[in-house]
């Protein structure tokens, strides 16, 4: 016989089995609440590049692809520039560059489909400015109708388009930009959908006003009234091309150890050897490099200095861990040592330690540790040696964006288990 259990509230019989069931679904309406709420509020932090405010700052330039999210932004009303007022922003995508010395800004794009409309907008009013309108950001300036409005691009075909020297139906000129000037480029494609644009984005030094010679500094060592074959090393910077004053610390030579401060050294090829040069500037990644000699030819070699510029990274090449562990090889120290020169000689930069590890396919929580631990075994050995732990940030990435994905070999997995640096 079934038993039936009974329970009574305000007054009524009702079975227990439907109070249960109730009560069960209030939990699960309210653990469902709670996730939304949470969801929403985590949501809400995502940068949303249709806005204005969620631009992306291009800080290199480069072969980007811009990817659309098939919305409009809802923050900037360009009614308040009469030129604009009968624009409809339909699906919208912001980016954002600031000149690091004076040069020309120029792009070229090409997008997948439909319709396109380009407006590069400029700060007028200096940020030192007495002004009010001096203290808002380029995106509140664009909002309240402050921004200088410098090009406006119809794009009409499925075709490139941009800015450049030569302009036609869809093309303008590039647009010259003084040290420090900023720009806010709008994308408004009309298209409703996530649609791409493939750009390429140029930044090239204007050198009309720069004495390129008084910048170099030459040391020539070679020896008169001989006839022998000759190198010249330039030091120059990779993304001006203009010539850096380092020190050229030279070493395993017969003839010309030694440190030698230029941005041109010339010497003599004496013997067939194989140099070691290390190089260190103020404001720059120090870099080594080999060079073979050959006793009967002459040799010109360039090298480029990338700038310690914030968001720069780097590849410590050198700086390996033996499998599973954070624990150094053998002859990771030469390259630590020359990572607390650069910080010593840069003593303002602050920089992230980014560890990563060897793990095929998906990433773990173990790998995450690893790798963070690695980072941490860098950073411990650099305040050991006088750093100050507050320029210095230690990370784990795990396996993120590996090398080589699939390993073929140990020097592939070595590689992998690697440490990068980027300054902050």
């Amino acid at each position: 016989m079934l038993k039936l259990n009974f329970i009574i509230i305000f007054g009524k019989l009702i079975t227990l089995n439907i109070v249960l069931s109730n009560i069960l679904k209030i939990i699960i309406l309210l653990l469902f609440s709670f996730s939304y709420i949470s969801y929403s509020q985590s949501d809400a932090k995502i940068r949303n590049v249709a806005e204005c405010s969620g631009n992306i700052y291009i800080d290199n330039p480069g072969d980007y692809v811009i990817q659309f999210t098939g919305k409009r932004g809802y923050e900037t009303n360009l009614s308040v520039y009469s030129s604009l007022k009968d624009l409809k922003l339909n699906n919208t995508y912001w980016i954002n560059f600031i000149a690091p010395y004076d040069g020309i800004f120029s792009f070229t794009g090409i997008g997948d489909e439909g319709k396109m409309d380009v407006i590069v907008f400029s700060k007028e009013i200096p940020f030192k400015s007495d002004n009010s309108y001096a203290k808002l950001d380029i995106c509140e300036d664009v909002n309240v109708g402050t921004a200088t409005i410098e090009r406006v691009l119809k794009v009409s075909a499925t075709d490139s388009f941009g800015l450049n020297l030569k302009p036609n139906d869809q093309f303008l000129y590039s647009l010259e930009m003084e040290a420090g000037k900023e720009i806010i480029i709008l994308l408004n494609s009309s298209v409703t959908k996530r649609t791409t644009v493939n750009m390429k984005i140029n930044f090239d030094l204007d050198d009309t006003n720069i004495d390129i010679d008084a910048m170099k500094k030459e040391v020539d060592l070679r020896k008169k009234y001989q006839d022998f074959p000759s190198i010249t090393i330039k030091t120059r910077d990779k993304r001006t091309g203009l010539p850096v004053i380092a020190k050229i610390n030279i070493k395993n030579s017969k003839t010309y150890n030694g440190l030698y401060e230029c941005s041109d050294l010339i010497f003599d090829i004496q013997n067939k050897e194989d140099l070691k040069l290390e190089l260190d500037a103020v404001g720059y990644f120090f870099t080594d490099k080999t060079v073979k000699l050959a006793e009967k030819e002459s040799k010109e070699l360039t090298i480029w200095m990338e700038p310690a510029v914030a968001g720069t990274r780097i590849e410590l090449q050198g700086i390996y861990f033996k499998t599973g562990s954070s624990e150094f090889t053998g002859g990771s120290e030469d390259v630590l040592l020359r990572l607390r020169d650069f910080l010593l000689l840069n003593s303002k930069v602050k920089v992230e330690i980014a560890g990563f590890v060897n793990e095929v396919g998906k990433g773990s929580t173990a790998g995450k540790k690893m790798a963070a631990a690695r980072a941490k075994r860098v950073e411990k050995y650099l305040i050991n040696s006088g750093i100050d732990k507050k320029r210095l940030k230690a990370e784990g990435y795990g396996n993120e964006g590996m090398i080589y994905p699939e390993p073929k070999n140990e020097w592939q997995e070595q590689a992998n288990r690697r440490v990068e640096i980027k300054v902050l």
